[in-house]
């Protein structure tokens, strides 16, 4: 069986722009629609990539998780990084009342992202898969050393909350919860960094994510779903944000 190479691609010349890793994932998908890269191909390493973008690793980890959360790529054990589809999906949008987020809407939007979130990780439990487990223990281990670094870890934590929401193995879901991800992402980025301020709320926030891992891992539906819901709701508490209530 002929193994499938990776195509030999002219390097790019470094990006130096706001939002990076939103530019690397557009580069890399005008190379698939372009027909550099095809359906079936794999990446080139992801040393080799950074390299040829002019970008860190993690910036390149971002897009191509962004690729892979619009089931433009995806990964193959054994292999690595391969193209998925050719076709980008459009975005989810809701109505354009909430492009502009009032306090009270933060509210809501964070009431729905605890929702999700909470019954993502249930099915998590149910559903992950051995590369799944891989994904969210890499992130969670990526929060470890921000918390012990006391850094805010806002890209790990993103990838941590992506990662579960893919273990859910519900498309619809997945791209609901990413989308109130991005609306509350600047918040949460915030809320991040206060964190970090205090390292015992530093801690007791990872040992929440901890909790919610150790019951992904063990298959446990309910509790993974009732540690997910405890954490966020305790997220919502330290960030003044009203859930739950009447």
């Amino acid at each position: 069986m002929d193994p499938i190479l990776e195509k030999n691609i002219p390097p790019v010349m470094p990006v130096k722009a706001e939002r990076l890793s939103s530019q690397i994932s557009k580069l890399i998908l005008s190379e698939i629609q372009s027909g550099q890269l095809t359906v079936g191909d794999k990446l080139p390493p992801e040393i080799e990539l950074a390299q040829r973008y002019g970008v860190s690793r993690t910036i390149l980890r971002e897009a191509i998780a962004s690729l892979k959360n619009e089931d433009i790529l995806e990964s193959k054990q054994g292999r690595g990084i391969v193209v998925k589809n050719a076709r980008s999906r459009q975005a989810f949008r809701f109505s354009d009342v909430f492009e502009t987020i009032s306090m009270d809407e933060i509210n809501y939007f964070y009431e729905m992202r605890a929702l999700l979130e909470s019954e993502a990780a249930g099915l998590a439990a149910t559903r992950r898969t051995q590369e799944d487990i891989e994904e969210i223990m890499a992130s969670f281990r990526e929060m470890e050393e921000a918390v012990s670094d006391k850094a805010p870890g806002a890209e790990a934590h993103d990838r941590y909350n992506a990662a579960i929401a893919r273990a859910s193995h519900n498309p619809v879901l997945i791209e609901f919860i990413l989308f109130l991800q991005g609306k509350l992402h600047d918040l949460a980025k915030e809320l991040r960094i206060r964190t970090m301020a205090s390292p015992e709320r530093a801690h007791n926030v990872l040992e929440e994510h901890r909790r919610v891992v150790k019951f992904i891992l063990a298959k446990e539906a309910a509790a993974a779903q009732e540690a997910a819901l405890t954490h966020l709701k305790n997220a919502a508490e330290r960030a003044g944000i009203k859930i739950y209530g009447k």
